[in-house]
């Protein structure tokens, strides 16, 4: 590989253009070489950390590209990685998209190649299906194994070797394990909360992230995590409350207050990073007449809120409802010609969706400037 032009193998999250957009954001000299719906290629990134990244499952190091299967080249380097060591080594190969063929012929042949050279080896595959992050955490990180993953695009095969993992005990702590939260209010995803700083504060190490809308401080939290100084506000004293709270149960501080996103704010800040509101809670789809009245007050409600809002950018949420599964009503239809005629234009290239299995409700992420 050229050690002038890096490249990185990026397992995507469950949203892939939400992925594809915070890497971009995060390391704006990167060059995209490949793309697939569970991967892409990315040149000019040495490594990612992902623990700073919410939209990645998986990092690994490019040794490799081949338009030949890929046997020799793994076994070769797999060889390399063990030559110098003793013991029985734990190895593992994951492949996408996801092939048990493909991955069963590839470990059966590397640890024959291997015991062939006196090398003792275990693979970590169970079912010859491939790592999940918390099996390539256990499995390889902690017992220092060597992980490849395996990236496949018509003829091109990429190889490369597993370097990060996404902390997914981490993510699952900040999720259910909240001390301070309403049940009866939508949880933001920690993985999504990060991502929407990510887009707002794009490479910048520090800034003054403001969340107007802050609930219980799930996006204030994983803005401390990643080094900014945090404001917040909500017109719910009870949630304003609950934000403190939970900053303070990773020792952030933070000036939060009181506040109707409607009405300026005073203070300085250099981005938005918020959930916003995503309209009353859903268990069934409204229907139009409802839908109608929703979109009216969100659509107010944003005019007022992009109306005296004045910093770099913003990267907020408008709620989408979803029909069968799929996305169908947007907010943002009503909302964007609004806050567009305040200057304010949308920055993502394409749509970036965000929804689970089962929902009413889910949510269209927007990165916004203003001109």
């Amino acid at each position: 590989m050229n050690s002038k032009n890096p490249q990185t193998l990026v397992i995507l999250g469950r949203n892939p253009a939400i992925s594809i957009a915070e890497i971009r954001a995060r390391f704006p000299n990167s060059k995209i070489c490949a793309r697939e719906k569970e991967f892409a290629i990315f040149e000019n990134i040495d490594e990612i950390d992902l623990k700073k990244v919410g939209g990645v499952v998986k990092s690994g190091a490019i040794f490799a590209h081949s338009l030949d299967f890929p046997i020799a080249r793994i076994s070769e380097f797999l060889e390399s990685e063990f030559a110098e060591k003793s013991g029985k080594q734990n190895f593992a190969i994951s492949v996408f998209p996801e092939n048990f063929r493909t991955t069963k012929t590839l470990l059966v042949g590397a640890k024959k190649f291997l015991r062939e050279r006196k090398i003792s080896v275990r693979f970590a595959n169970k079912d010859f299906a491939n790592l999940s992050s918390a099996q390539s955490e256990f499995e390889i990180v902690r017992k220092n194994g060597v992980e490849i993953l395996v990236a496949q695009s018509g003829k091109n095969w990429w190889l490369a070797k597993l370097k990060s993992v996404q902390p997914f005990a981490k993510y699952k702590f900040r999720d259910y394990e909240k001390k301070f939260r309403d049940a009866r209010v939508g949880q933001l995803p920690p993985k999504l909360a990060q991502i929407l700083v990510n887009l707002a504060a794009r490479d910048s190490e520090k800034l003054k992230i403001l969340d107007p809308f802050c609930g219980s401080g799930g996006i204030l939290v994983e803005a401390g995590l990643l080094g900014h100084e945090l404001f917040g506000s909500d017109v719910d004293p009870r949630m304003v409350d609950f934000s403190a709270k939970n900053l303070a149960e990773f020792n952030f501080t933070g000036d939060i207050f009181v506040h109707d996103a409607r009405q300026k704010i005073s203070k300085k800040f250099d981005v938005v990073a918020t959930e916003g509101y995503l309209g009353p809670p859903r268990r069934t789809l409204p229907d139009e007449k409802m839908r109608g009245k929703i979109f009216a007050e969100l659509e107010n409600l944003y005019s007022d809120f992009f109306g005296w809002l004045d910093c770099r950018r913003a990267a907020i949420c408008f709620p989408i409802y979803l029909e069968n599964g799929a996305p169908k009503f947007f907010a943002s239809k009503n909302i964007l010609p609004k806050i567009a005629a305040l200057g304010w234009r949308m920055q993502n290239s394409e749509k970036l969706i965000y929804s689970r299995p089962g929902q009413i409700v889910g949510r269209e992420v927007v990165v916004l400037s203003k001109n």
